[in-house]
C-alpha cells in the first residue's frame, strides 16, 4: 500500500509542474493572441485613417478643379472648361461617396463630414448659378463680383472644413499610433514573461525530477542492498545458506536435463572453537573473513562459494569432467592451511575437513546430497581432521 502512496505522489509532483506549464502557456498564448489581434485592428483603423486623409486631400484638390473649369468657362466662354468642371463635380462626389463610407465607425468624423458635404453642395450649386447667368446673359460683368465673393466664402469655408476633418483624422491616427505602440509592448512584454515563465517551470520540473530520479535511485540502491543483506552473510559478504539451496535447485535443474554431474564440498574449519575461546568473537570473526578470502583465491568464477553458518562453508562445483579434478581441488584447499593464518598479527593453527558428494552417484535430490556432502565431512573430522572425504568411501 505504502508503495502504491508513494507511486502516486511521484506522478502527481511530475504531473502538477506540468499542468501549471500548460495553464500559464495557455494564460500567455491567449493574452499574445488578444494583443496581436488588437495589434491588427488598429492597424487596420490606422491604415483606413490614412485613406481618409488621402481621401480629404483628393477632394479639396477635385473642389479646386471643378472651380478652375467654372471661373474659365466665365472667363473666357470657351465650353471646355465646362467638361473640367464636370469632371471636378464627379470626382468630387466620388470622393465623398468614399470618405462617406470609410468614415463608418468614427462618429465625428461623420459629423463633421455631412457638414462639410452640405457646403460642397451649396459651392457646387453656387457654381451652377454662375454658369446659368452666363448661358442667360452671355455677359459675365454683371455677375462677376458677386459670384466671386460668394464662391470664395465658401471656399474658404470648405479648406476650414477640410483642415478640421484632416485635423481630426491625425488626432484619430495618433491616437491608433499609441494603442498599437501599447498592443506592441504588451505582445514583447507578454513573450517575455511566456518564456520566464516557461524557463522558470521547466527549471523547477527539471530539479524536481531530478529529484524524484535521486529518490527512485536511493530506494533502488536500499532495495538492492537489502537483496543483498538477505542472500549474503553480512561478515564474510558469501552467499548464505538462503542462497545455498536456490543456487543447488537451479543447478540441480540444468544437471537433471543436460545429464551433468556437480559436486557438493562440505567444509567445516578445525581448531575454530578455540580460537574464539582463546582470543575472543573479534578474531574469530576475522579469521572468517580471510579464510572466505583464501577461499576465493584458489577456486574458479564458475564455482559456488557460500556460508553455510558457524565455521561451515560450501562450495558448489559444477564444471568438471573427472573426480580427480575434485580431489585436485580438495587438496588444493587443504594446503592453504599448511601453515598458521595470520589474522590481526596472531599466528592461528586451523585446518579443514571436507565432505564431498556428488550428483548423481551420491543422491538425486538437493537435501539428499547436502545431507551425504555433511556425512563425509564428519568422516574426514573422524579420520583426523584437516583432510577431505567423499561419500560412501
Amino acid at each position: 500500500m505504502s508503495m502504491v502512496w508513494g507511486m502516486f505522489n511521484y506522478k502527481r509532483r511530475i504531473l502538477i509542474p506540468l499542468i501549471i506549464a500548460v495553464i500559464i502557456l495557455c494564460t500567455s498564448m491567449t493574452w499574445l493572441f488578444i494583443a496581436m489581434y488588437q495589434l491588427v485592428h488598429f492597424s487596420e483603423q490606422k491604415d483606413q485613417v490614412d485613406r481618409q486623409r488621402y481621401n480629404i486631400a483628393a477632394l479639396g484638390k477635385a473642389i479646386t478643379n471643378a472651380e478652375s473649369g467654372q471661373r474659365g468657362y466665365l472667363l473666357t466662354g470657351n465650353t471646355l472648361f465646362l467638361d473640367t468642371l464636370e469632371q471636378g463635380r464627379a470626382e468630387t462626389f466620388n470622393v465623398i461617396a468614399h470618405v462617406e463610407q470609410e468614415s463608418t465607425g468614427f462618429n465625428a468624423v461623420h459629423t463633421e463630414l455631412q457638414a462639410l458635404q452640405r457646403l460642397v453642395h451649396r459651392k457646387f450649386d453656387s457654381m451652377d448659378q454662375g454658369i446659368q447667368v452666363q448661358l442667360r446673359a452671355g455677359s459675365y460683368a454683371a455677375h462677376l463680383s458677386v459670384s466671386k465673393d460668394k464662391g470664395r466664402e465658401l471656399m474658404t469655408q470648405i479648406n476650414i472644413r477640410l483642415r478640421e476633418l484632416d485635423g481630426m483624422l491625425a488626432e484619430l491616427r495618433a491616437k491608433f499610433e499609441r494603442e498599437i505602440r501599447e498592443r506592441m509592448i504588451a505582445a514583447v512584454i507578454g513573450a517575455m514573461l511566456l518564456c520566464l515563465l516557461i524557463i522558470l517551470v521547466l527549471l523547477f520540473s527539471y530539479r524536481n525530477t531530478t529529484q524524484l530520479l535521486e529518490q527512485v535511485w536511493q530506494s533502488q540502491a536500499v532495495t538492492k542492498k537489502l537483496s543483498h543483506q538477505a542472500d549474503h552473510d553480512l561478515l564474510t559478504d558469501l552467499p548464505n545458506r538462503r542462497s545455498v539451496y536456490e543456487h543447488l535447485n537451479n543447478i540441480y535443474d540444468v544437471s537433471r536435463h543436460d545429464s551433468k554431474p556437480f559436486a557438493i564440498f562440505f567444509m567445516d574449519l578445525d581448531g575454530f572453537k578455540q580460537v574464539n575461546d582463546q582470543y575472543g568473537h573479534e578474531v574469530g570473526d576475522a579469521l572468517l573473513v580471510e579464510v572466505a578470502n583464501m577461499f576465493r583465491k584458489v577456486l574458479r568464477q564458475t564455482d559456488f562459494l557460500a556460508r553455510q553458518g558457524g565455521d561451515e562453508f560450501v562450495l558448489v562445483v559444477s564444471s568438471y569432467l573427472y573426480r580427480m579434478e575434485l580431489v585436485q581441488l580438495a587438496q588444493r584447499l587443504i594446503q592453504l592451511f599448511s601453515r598458521p593464518v595470520m589474522v590481526k598479527n596472531q599466528p592461528l593453527n586451523i585446518g579443514v575437513s571436507i565432505g564431498i558428494a556428488e550428483y548423481p552417484h551420491h543422491g538425486k535430490q538437493v537435501k539428499q546430497l547436502l545431507h551425504a556432502a555433511d556425512k563425509a565431512m564428519y568422516a574426514s573430522k573422524k579420520k583426523g581432521k584437516n583432510c577431505y572425504s567423499f561419500e560412501g568411501e
